[in-house]
Order: structure tokens, then sequence, then C-alpha cells
């Protein structure tokens, strides 16, 4: 018994899958591609390497110092401003922003950001805020400061890519009284 050309050419037509899930496939695969490759995520990704590098477990090398520095450094923008809520602009421009981010870690024994909660949302084109609010815990010269802090980093897009132009922090309220906090 033989086949028909007609079935043969039937059998060799029809696809393996048919073609509404190879599209909807597709459809999930360009989805997936824009949500992790976009510009918010990316930045959610960086702003969560920034948190890990912040942070201090124990004393510290002045290499090693001077290394977590530059690496901060290169994250922010040249005219970048570092403000804290109650106390005003503590540092302006990339060098004082970093000298100061140096000095205090130098003086912290222990800097923790547990569980860190990252959002963002776009401001305009080539402008987004990353807002973190994580538990910190701040340790040095025999003080202890704990508390839920918040932060809002304002990425910037220019010539050089995404940077940092503002970073305001927000200390736990029950923590930040005038005098106390760091």
């Amino acid at each position: 018994m033989s086949r028909s050309p007609d079935s043969a050419a039937t059998e060799r037509r029809r696809p393996w899958v048919p073609r509404a899930a190879w599209l909807a496939l597709g459809l999930v695969a360009a989805v997936w591609a824009a949500a992790f490759f976009g510009a918010e995520a990316r930045l959610r990704r960086a702003t969560l390497r920034l948190v890990r590098l912040v942070e201090k477990e124990q004393a510290e090398s002045p290499v090693a110092l001077g290394l977590a520095a530059h690496r901060f450094g290169e994250r922010l923008a040249t005219d970048a401003a570092l403000e804290v809520d109650g106390w005003g602009v503590l540092a302006t421009g990339r060098t004082d922003v970093v000298q100061f981010y140096a000095t205090v870690r130098q003086t912290l024994d222990e800097i923790a950001l547990a569980d860190p909660e990252i959002a963002s949302q776009v401001i305009r084109r080539g402008e987004i805020e990353i807002r973190v609010a994580a538990r910190y815990r701040l340790a040095g010269y025999g003080e202890v400061h704990v508390g839920d802090g918040r932060a809002a980093l304002r990425w910037i897009k220019g010539d050089d890519g995404w940077r940092i132009r503002r970073a305001f922090l927000v200390p736990d309220p029950a923590d930040a009284v005038r005098g106390s906090w760091p």
C-alpha cells in the first residue's frame, strides 16, 4: 500500500509545534528580555551591587578602603550630591561624596544593610529614581545605630552611561535624633 502524494505533502508541511505556540514563546521571550535588559532592571541590579559595596563587616586595610571608594565613585556623576534628611546637603561633587564615603567607612567598624527592597520609577527619559529600603546597623566608637532606613538614588544617563546624580538618605526617625546619628 503506497501513500498518496497529498498525504505525504501534508505530513511534511505540518510543523511539530503549531505556529501559534512558537509565536507565544517568542512573545514571552521578548517580554522577559525587555524586563531583564531594560534600563530600570539594570539600574535595580546596579543599585543592589552598590548596597553590597557599601556594607562593611570588619576592619579593612587602606588599600581595600581605597578600592571600595574608587568603585563607589565610578557610579557617581561629576555633579553628584549627597543629602541626609534633617541634615541637608553633606557633600557635592563626585570627589567630595567619595571622600565623605571613605571617611564614614573608615570611621565605622560595621556597616550592615539587611534585606534591601529596591523599587524603580522613571522620572523622564534618561532619568530614573531607584528607592531602597533596608534595615541598617552602624557600629563605631562603642555606639550602635539600628533602624529602618530609606534612600532615593536619582540615576541620570549621560555620555558615560548611567550615573547617580543625587542620593537622598532617610534614617529611621527613632534613631535619627539630631546629634546622635553618625
